[in-house]
């Protein structure tokens, strides 16, 4: 079987933009990095400019961060087209939807024009949303329907009927990241078949970490019922689908869900007693999987998606840290905030419960 000259150029892409992932041992070195030196090295001098607040330093390093991941992106692209561009493409449109959920609570809250502009992220016109007419509009309902003919068609219909249902923020926040993963599943369906099966176990990973976090926040620091709970989340994971959610959405404790994961996953969560940890674990797990994806994965589009999924990692991660520093937080704390304290989980649960 001849393989694709653009898949071979994809996988040697990935594989050398690869090299640029944090080690652990470099997370230890910039852990004790001081902020002139962690600008230098990720191109944020802007930051140490004196007469910038602390707001202004961190949102500018969060922009630059996250240029550097549409960056990555563009040269994956490159070579690719059709349903498998599809998939990358979809997978970016998250952060357009941090924009999307900024201007709707801009609205909600009746902030300022440019008040809710400072708040939105400068993106790449392939997923950036039109701000300025959005602005203009005199309502959710009317911001939504004029999405509903483009890239966020379906994102924004699903958000449109959830709000004028439930009328209020939460059903519209949560409808949103449910349409955005469900959009990414119903993509995967129309690749071709040899990325289908690895596609689907690598985001079928993303999606469990997210139903696993949803359904522990929205049934116990929400207080939503069984059947509320059950409606919001995906029931199309890896290893939690439909049934398995029916069934853990009706356990009454935090301790019963984590007893009563499929094997992989209650593994995984062994001791974790608060949801903090299982926010760290799955996040771990899924960087377990995106690792393998990216190694050994014979689907080039697999491997690019991988990458990008590690590379946000790392980039979250150089953030937590610029963000530490800015604010001059310890040493331990910032460690709690890359999750470098796993040899002594009772300290860093403590030190956490003093933060919040």
């Amino acid at each position: 079987m001849t393989i694709p000259a653009s898949d071979t150029y994809l996988k040697t892409r990935a594989a050398v933009m690869a090299r640029r992932l944090l080690s652990r041992a470099l997370l230890e070195h910039m852990a004790l990095s001081p902020l002139e030196a962690l600008s230098r090295d990720f191109g944020l001098d802007a930051i140490l400019e004196s007469s910038l607040s602390q707001a202004a330093r961190n949102r500018l390093a969060e922009q630059a961060l996250i240029h550097a991941l549409m960056r990555d992106l563009s040269v994956l692209l490159r070579p690719l087209d059709g349903n498998a561009r599809n998939i990358l493409i979809h997978w970016s449109r998250k952060f357009e939807l941090y924009n999307l959920k900024a201007l709707i609570r801009g609205k909600l809250h009746g902030l300022p024009f440019d008040q809710i502009k400072r708040n939105l992220y400068d993106l790449p016109p392939l997923i950036s949303l039109p701000h300025d007419r959005l602005l203009r509009t005199e309502s959710i309902q009317e911001l939504l329907r004029s999405l509903e003919q483009g890239a966020f068609a379906d994102i924004a219909l699903q958000a449109r009927q959830v709000y004028e249902e439930k009328n209020e923020p939460f059903s519209l926040d949560a409808a949103i990241d449910r349409s955005y993963y469900t959009g990414m599943l119903r993509r995967i369906h129309r690749v071709e078949p040899g990325d289908r099966k690895p596609l689907q176990r690598l985001v079928g990973t993303l999606v469990d970490q997210q139903n696993l976090v949803w359904l522990l926040r929205y049934r116990f620091s929400y207080c939503l019922s069984p059947s509320e709970t059950y409606y919001l989340l995906i029931p199309f994971g890896r290893r939690l689908q439909r049934e398995q959610l029916k069934m853990l959405v009706n356990l009454d404790r935090f301790e019963q869900i984590i007893e009563h994961l499929p094997n992989a996953l209650r593994s995984a969560m062994q001791d974790v007693k608060e949801l903090l940890g299982v926010e760290q674990r799955l996040a771990a797990e899924t960087a377990v999987q995106a690792h393998k994806c990216l190694r050994f994965s014979q689907s080039a589009v697999t491997r690019s998606l991988a990458y990008l999924l590690l590379r946000e990692m790392d980039l979250k991660k150089i953030h937590a840290l610029v963000q530490g520093r800015v604010l001059s937080l310890s040493d331990p704390l910032i460690r709690i905030a890359l999750d470098m304290d796993q040899d002594s989980p009772g300290v860093a649960r403590s030190m956490v419960g003093e933060r919040v």
